[in-house]
């Protein structure tokens, strides 16, 4: 699920402001929040809940006068109906309230943080067996920042309704990787706040730049690249490449929950859940959508894939979001161990409670075919293309500080306009303000220097 973007220039955190210098001349203050300066806790809640949408997450959220409480993604996961228990003998009476599906290379919000030891968890409402649901929720998330992504049906108004939860870890503000990618992180939250997808477009976690791609007045899409079997890069054991994604995480995750399903759970789970329920709702014709066993086809019959090539090509060109990888799995093997051994070390206490990066397990040189870098041998503008295009176009909502910055009429820009972007390329990678957003993007020195003389012209 997708809200890709790199240079969100003029709208970083949901607002034009610069950072302000310290108060000694130092450099300036570093705000790591992507949602500074947004409404938060009861306020934004009762905001939301006077849309009176007619979804089930809304019905849930604001059934009552106060917000629910919640402290965990346990909890969430109740509220919606979507608690998941332990079924080791895969009975089928169990569970029939939500399926399951976990997938190890994402190009939405988890894009940094989902990996076959660290992957994104959907639990959603069952398809219908043919037809569509009057409603239906899918809940996704991956452990790495403390984010919940949600989607519901709104037959009412016949759109999609787009969620994001805001929660609070007790480490904040200074957590590390120990507290964000351990169980840690899915407990004990000290408050939450539940923003809907108008109130956080103008920032780095919009989900309308992916979701309703074409911009406003058109209609809201689930997103799912990889329909058809054989599903390249989800938890499908029925392939070996893909059975060696679920047997990476299985080494990291002996017998531990993870995004609130039982580890009984995970072997089971399969990415047609998600597929029925998007094909069902009227989704089946995916912008980009990636043809894994035509392009595995092509790779082993001529060593690469014409299609992926084209898919790659319209990510490039800022029109489409990333593609992922045509190779399955894309991951270094050697990174894969080393972070399985450290996961293992953290959480059988060998080693102190803190982590390197166990997403680092992707070979630099592939970072730029998934979008992560710019594709080698861009030039300056080329770069900005790649990585800001689909989130700074004229198809997107063009009332918001964000549509200040356009790639698509990048030399109508004043001088003014482009110096924001200097500086913020230049900004320190921890800021909320720091273009790329690292959860999406990162540029080596000399591709930073090629965008920041493209801009300076």
């Amino acid at each position: 699920m997708h809200k890709l973007a790199l240079l969100m220039v003029l709208a970083a955190c949901g607002h034009d402001i610069d950072p302000a210098p310290g108060v000694d001349g130092s450099a300036p203050v570093v705000d790591q929040d992507p949602l500074g300066g947004l409404p938060t806790g009861t306020a934004q809640w009762s905001a939301v809940c006077a849309q009176h949408y007619g979804d089930v997450i809304s019905a849930k959220f604001c059934a009552s006068t106060t917000p629910p409480v919640l402290t965990s993604l346990a909890d969430l996961e109740a509220l919606l109906g979507l608690a998941v228990v332990a079924n080791p003998n895969n009975d089928p009476t169990l569970n029939q309230n939500v399926k399951i599906t976990m997938l190890s290379e994402s190009e939405g919000i988890g894009m940094r943080h989902t990996t076959a030891i660290n992957p994104r968890a959907f639990l959603m409402t069952p398809a219908m067996s043919s037809g569509a649901n009057a409603k239906y929720q899918v809940l996704a998330f991956s452990r790495g920042e403390p984010f919940v992504e949600m989607v519901a049906n709104d037959p009412v108004a016949q759109t999609l309704r787009f969620f994001l939860v805001r929660f609070h870890p007790p480490c904040e503000p200074n957590c590390t990787n120990g507290d964000l990618l351990t169980p840690t992180i899915e407990s004990n939250w000290t408050s939450y706040t539940l923003y809907d997808d108008a109130t956080i477009k103008n920032t780095t976690v919009d989900c309308l730049s992916c979701h309703q791609p074409s911009g406003p007045g058109t209609a809201k899409l689930l997103r799912m690249q990889e329909l058809a079997n054989p599903w390249g890069h989800w938890f499908y054991p029925e392939r070996p490449a893909t059975l060696q994604v679920v047997q990476d995480f299985q080494a990291a995750h002996p017998a531990e929950n993870y995004a609130g399903v039982p580890y009984q759970n995970v072997m089971p789970s399969r990415p047609a859940a998600l597929m029925q329920l998007t094909m069902n709702n009227g989704f089946a014709q995916q912008p980009n959508a990636f043809n894994t066993l035509q392009i595995t086809n092509e790779v082993q019959q001529a060593g690469s894939s014409a299609t992926w090539d084209a898919l790659y090509a319209k990510a490039v060109a800022g029109t489409e979001i990333p593609v992922p990888y045509w190779l399955t799995p894309h991951t270094d093997a050697a990174k894969v161990s080393a972070m399985t051994a450290a996961y293992q070390q953290v959480m059988t206490g060998a080693l102190p409670p803190d982590l390197p990066d166990i997403n680092d397990t992707v070979d630099d040189a592939t970072l730029p075919f998934i979008s992560v870098r710019p594709k080698t041998g861009l030039d300056g503008r080329g770069i900005l293309v790649h990585m800001c295009r689909q989130c700074h176009n004229s198809q997107l909502d063009q009332t918001i500080t964000r549509a200040g910055f356009n790639i698509d009429t990048l030399d109508l820009l004043s001088a003014s306009e482009k110096q924001v972007a200097i500086d913020r390329l230049n900004l320190p990678a921890n800021d909320a303000h720091h273009m790329p957003p690292v959860r999406f993007h990162e540029l080596s020195d000399a591709e930073r220097a090629l965008a920041i003389a493209e801009l300076a012209n």
